[in-house]
């Protein structure tokens, strides 16, 4: 791996090479900027080695077993191997590219503009730089259970160095990380048990969602138990308790949220505003309070997901090159579970939505390429504000649910309105033909009720609407 040489004096120094600071670092590069990327464990970050990579390629290659399935050892091992694959290229592309100067090391904030690395083999020594960008992610919450010891505990940190299936897996927590991991241990041939201490699991998205999901989890043989917290862990007898009852476990998967790394940073001396969770507070470039302080990513208080931190890396990015430039509206928070069926879903949809609100439901078991694939769980949730047309939310469950909800993205970041897609043409059969219905319905709903909000005498205009609108 080449290495660039030693300099004091950069554009900009990078702390953490995640989603977030490797968008920041790569996009300054580019366009001509010295930049000194620091990273205090292992490149890519926790996407890379414990997160999103490792998981999705878990999902796949156990999904992909052969019946009946073996101990699943060889699935583990393979997983560690694609994950770490991608760490080396990663490694050697960054850190052999122009303009970036790669170190490993703590890095601690010395005041604005400066910055001591300490490296595990060699002395400390200092970095300045006009900008200093905050990206060192988070590492998961550990729950203090009585009886259950460490090496009964999981979290996504030791998952994936797991050498064997266990027989019995209970996982705490019912969000995206505990839904995806149940079905993929699963389908390696575990006993999969889900406590959640909410009335349902993944809270955060629309009830039909999180009961879509549950179903399917509990139709493959996961237990999913809801409204329960974990009281304590029996070693003798390998039984999880919890508030409602008690379940197997020969081992325990914690995955309950995530508190940011902040830690050592030296923030609190130099006067870095948190938030109430320990979060760096940023405005909507970016900026802390700290002039030539940046922050993306899960220790900001906009981060949360390796697609929203890629997203704001690239707000900051632009920021730092053309700061007088308008920086356009915030990006709307994007999630995504990738169980069976897949759910991905955009904005903010309320359980009720507000009158001036349209709620379009698309039941896409009706759309072909459902019924070529016999998939039973396809749907479409739209809230558009009325008359405007403006993509307010979007919630897809099915096939390909990420790259379906896409267009939604696009209609949202452009203020593209929903009758504009009147007429959009997918390949057929695809899944995303099922957006197509939800706009006819849209339509149907909205522009019938105008006559009746604005009188007859708009009916001759109305119909000219009509057709201009449909024809764009």
């Amino acid at each position: 791996m080449a290495f660039h040489s030693d300099h004091d004096r950069h554009d900009a120094i990078v702390i953490g090479s995640g989603s977030g600071g490797l968008t920041v670092a790569f996009g300054l590069a580019t366009q001509g900027r010295s930049v000194l990327l620091v990273e205090r464990h292992q490149m890519g970050g926790d996407c890379t080695n414990t997160g999103c990579i490792p998981s999705k390629s878990l999902l796949h290659h156990a999904g992909r077993h052969p019946a009946p399935v073996n101990d699943g050892s060889d699935v583990l091992a393979l997983v560690r191997v694609r994950r770490d694959e991608l760490r080396h290229h990663e490694e050697e592309h960054f850190g052999g590219m122009d303009g970036i100067d790669l170190r490993y090391g703590r890095a601690e904030l010395l005041g604005p503009g400066r910055v001591r690395i300490t490296p595990d083999d060699r002395p400390p020594w200092e970095a300045e730089a006009d900008h200093v960008v905050m990206a060192t992610g988070s590492s998961p919450i550990r729950l203090d259970i009585p009886g259950l010891s460490d090496d009964r505990m999981l979290t996504n940190l030791e998952l994936f160095e797991l050498e064997q299936v266990p027989d019995r897996l209970a996982i705490i927590g019912g969000g995206a990380v505990g839904a995806e991991m149940a079905v993929a241990f699963c389908r390696l041939g575990s006993t999969v048990s889900i406590v959640e201490a909410a009335e349902r699991i993944l809270p955060g998205l629309l009830p039909v969602a999180s009961a879509t999901v549950a179903r399917s989890l509990s139709e493959s043989g996961i237990a999913v138990i809801t409204g329960a917290r974990a009281t304590g862990y029996d070693a003798a007898t390998g039984r999880l308790s919890h508030s409602a009852g008690s379940v197997d476990a020969d081992q325990v998967l914690v995955a309950v949220g995530r508190q940011p790394n902040t830690e050592g940073l030296g923030l609190s001396r130099v006067g870095v505003e948190l938030d109430g969770t320990g979060r760096i507070v940023t405005d909507r470039r970016g900026r802390t309070n700290l002039r030539g302080l940046w922050a993306v990513g899960d220790v900001a208080d906009t981060g949360g997901s390796t697609h929203m931190a890629g997203a704001w890396g690239r707000r900051v990015f632009r920021s730092i090159v053309h700061p007088r430039v308008p920086i356009g509206d915030e990006p709307p928070v994007v999630r995504g579970v990738f169980t069976e069926p897949e759910v991905a879903a955009i904005g903010s949809q309320p359980e009720s939505p507000p009158p001036d609100v349209e709620r379009i439901t698309v039941d896409g078991t009706a759309v072909d390429r459902a019924y070529t694939d016999e998939v039973d769980d396809v749907l479409l949730v739209v809230d558009v504000r009325r008359f405007t047309g403006t993509v307010l939310g979007a919630t897809v469950i099915g096939p390909r649910a990420g790259e379906v909800l896409l267009p939604f993205s696009l209609a949202m970041r452009a203020g593209v309105p929903f009758h504009r897609f009147y007429g959009m043409v997918a390949p057929y059969p695809s899944h995303g033909d099922i957006i197509a219905p939800a706009v006819d319905q849209y339509l149907s709903a909205t522009l019938s009720d105008l006559p009746r909000r604005f009188g007859s005498w708009a009916n001759g205009r109305l119909q000219a609407a009509i057709a201009t609108i449909t024809e764009r």
